[in-house]
């Protein structure tokens, strides 16, 4: 019998957290444990329920950054356990019945390695179902009242899942990693701190590894959409996306979907700061100059 991890990174919005952990519970029906990182300096109120809730976790004293907290859950999945697959759920999210299921029924039975659950966000629900504009503040989104369970409205998914094959549709939002994946590509690149350009970049490496990828389209989750930036207001912000959206182009040669470089660097590894060369491989192997690499982007 497989073991599947589902970890997810906290900064803040307890509430969202406590969402995503009742859906995991009422809908998976596989044995899954769960681990998580809360990534917010003093956020005693996460950390004691998920103590409450019997659920590992590893609590950050500083803004380490998110593509730092998903390493530790690559380090937790794979290094100091030894998980079959690796589910990371967005913090802002909430499975589906038949997600998480679906997701690891399609592990077991075939060679795909990288499968990710099809999202259905509140902008579309909003759409889809007028009635519960509501309960969203209009433009930005922000969820006034939780009681109503809005989302319950969506019933679309299904127990039976048509697979798109070779396709990355999603890459930290309900997404299942075979241990292979790590193998091949390795940790999440630390140099996005504190985020935006981690999944773009995780996704670009994942191609020109030539993992083998799927989407389902009957696992669905729907997503909140950005709530630790939008309503709970902490994490990063627009001078970050900018910043990162340049080392990204630096990277690849080009901007995301229009990459030149089929390596990092164009193959030639790069030096980002006294003492430490990012090496030139799809496969980020290591993470002894971690905290050298978020020191100096803190710098900036």
């Amino acid at each position: 019998m497989s073991k599947t991890l589902i970890g997810f990174v906290t900064f803040g919005g307890l509430i969202f957290t406590k969402e995503l952990v009742r859906g995991i519970k009422e809908t998976a029906t596989k044995n899954v444990d769960m681990a998580a990182i809360v990534g917010k300096p003093g956020d005693a109120d996460t950390a004691d329920f998920l103590e409450s809730e019997g659920i590992q976790h590893l609590v950050h004293q500083d803004n380490m950054g998110f593509p730092w907290s998903v390493n530790d859950l690559y380090d937790y999945a794979w290094k100091k356990n030894d998980y079959d697959y690796l589910i990371i759920a967005g913090n802002d999210t909430i499975p589906y019945p038949y997600a998480i299921d679906g997701m690891i029924e399609v592990a077991d039975t075939t060679d795909y390695e990288w499968i990710s659950a099809s999202q259905y966000d509140v902008r579309s629900l909003c759409s889809e179902f007028p009635e519960v504009k509501n309960q969203f503040a209009e433009e930005s989104f922000n969820i006034t009242d939780f009681s109503q369970e809005p989302w319950k409205k969506f019933t679309k998914y299904s127990k039976q899942n048509n697979i798109e094959g070779q396709v990355i549709k999603d890459v930290q939002n309900f997404c299942l990693y075979k241990k292979s994946v790590f193998e091949k590509i390795g940790y999440t690149d630390v140099n996005f701190f504190p985020a935006y350009f981690i999944d773009n970049d995780y996704a670009r490496r994942g191609v020109n590894a030539e993992l083998k990828t799927c989407n389902l389209d009957g696992a669905v989750y729907f997503h909140f959409w950005s709530r630790v930036l939008k309503q709970v207001g902490g994490g990063s912000n627009s001078v970050y996306f900018a910043r990162n959206s340049s080392f990204y182009n630096m990277k690849w040669g080009a901007p995301f979907g229009y990459e030149i470089h089929t390596i990092p660097f164009g193959g030639v590894p790069f030096p980002i700061c006294d003492g430490v060369l990012l090496p030139a491989s799809l496969n980020i192997d290591s993470r002894d100059d971690e905290q050298k690499i978020i020191n100096y982007w803190k710098s900036q």
